[in-house]
């Protein structure tokens, strides 16, 4: 069966994507209008480009593409057609940009709507007490939903709040014309990234609320946490090697206080007098492997650390 140039056109343009884009994200654009989308493209301009179409035909292309492609088209295809994550009203946005700040671009276009009739509520929906401004004939329209009002002059007041909505609630009638009454729109709606693809690999939506901050904080966690394991234990690793190098140094430091030896190298002579002399605090004991602090040696005394301890500078002036 011969395919229609239509579809010819489209798949040339989604394979030149595909090659000149690292990244794919995937939005779910249910009720977002087409002046939306419109200008989500104008904003994407230089950043990346959008793509939508049916969900069959672009399988059909990922899948050739998988056939005849690298091992990144093979896992792409995976992904998104045997797992079926490639369905429903998903839009493409491709781009070589951070992924953030092509969320963040998707997301300043969030247009608030009404509550239709036959919508799914994507949050809860809550009347909130006070005067509605309206006539004392619509109570029977308030009572109705169980919605506790009173008269106050002349005007209806809901007494308390009220949800009317919870999350997956399909809107009816009345939910709908009550909503209109009190001029309440309820719903946001925005091309919202339920997946996206970076250089071969899938992340969720939740890997992007990730900062670069908290990155470098667990980062930095897991490096204190190899240190204090590789000193423990005593095998030597890269983020240990300082600090072994400087325990050394204090071992040394300490065998020089308690003898005549003394060493020029690294301010060793000027560290010696200042303990000696009550300057500088010498080399302290470290806690024992249970926890409970060991006393601490006279300036006098220096004993050598053993290989956890790591806190003591004993002035050395950032040496290390």
């Amino acid at each position: 069966m011969p395919v229609s140039e239509e579809k010819e056109i489209y798949e040339a343009r989604m394979n030149r994507l595909l090659d000149t884009f690292s990244k794919v994200l995937f939005c779910r654009l249910d009720n977002v209008r087409s002046c939306q989308m419109h200008s989500i493209r104008l904003a994407l301009r230089g950043k990346g480009e959008v793509l939508v179409g049916k969900k069959t035909l672009q399988k059909k292309i990922i899948n050739k593409r998988a056939a005849n492609g690298s091992a990144t088209d093979k896992a792409l295809a995976k992904v998104l057609c045997e797992e079926e994550k490639l369905s429903g009203n998903l839009g493409l946005v491709f781009t070589n940009d951070d992924v953030a700040d092509i969320t963040k671009i998707l997301t300043s276009f969030r247009v608030q709507a009404p509550a239709r009739v036959g919508a799914i509520s994507p949050v809860d929906v809550v009347v909130p007490a006070g005067n509605t401004g309206l006539e004392p004939t619509t109570t029977g329209f308030f009572q109705a939903l169980n919605i506790p009002t009173k008269i106050s002059k002349g005007t209806v007041e809901i007494v308390a709040d009220k949800k009317v909505l919870g999350v997956g609630d399909k809107v009816d009638n009345s939910v709908a014309q009550l909503l209109t009454k009190l001029n309440i729109s309820p719903f946001f709606y925005s091309a919202e990234v339920e997946f996206y693809w970076d250089n071969g690999l899938i992340f969720s939506a939740e890997d992007l609320k990730v900062t670069g901050s908290q990155m470098k904080d667990n980062i930095t966690t897991a490096i204190a946490n190899l240190t204090a394991v590789s000193l423990a234990t005593g095998i030597l690793t890269e983020a240990s090697f300082p600090h072994a190098i400087l325990d050394g140094f204090k071992t040394l430091l300490g065998a020089s206080v308690e003898s005549n030896y003394v060493f020029k190298e690294f301010n060793g002579e000027k560290l010696r007098n200042d303990i000696k002399s009550g300057k500088a605090t010498g080399p302290a004991a470290a806690a024992p492997a249970g926890g409970k602090p060991a006393a601490a040696a006279p300036a006098a005394k220096a004993a050598a650390p053993p290989p956890e301890e790591e806190d003591d500078d004993v002035g050395l002036g950032g040496l290390f």
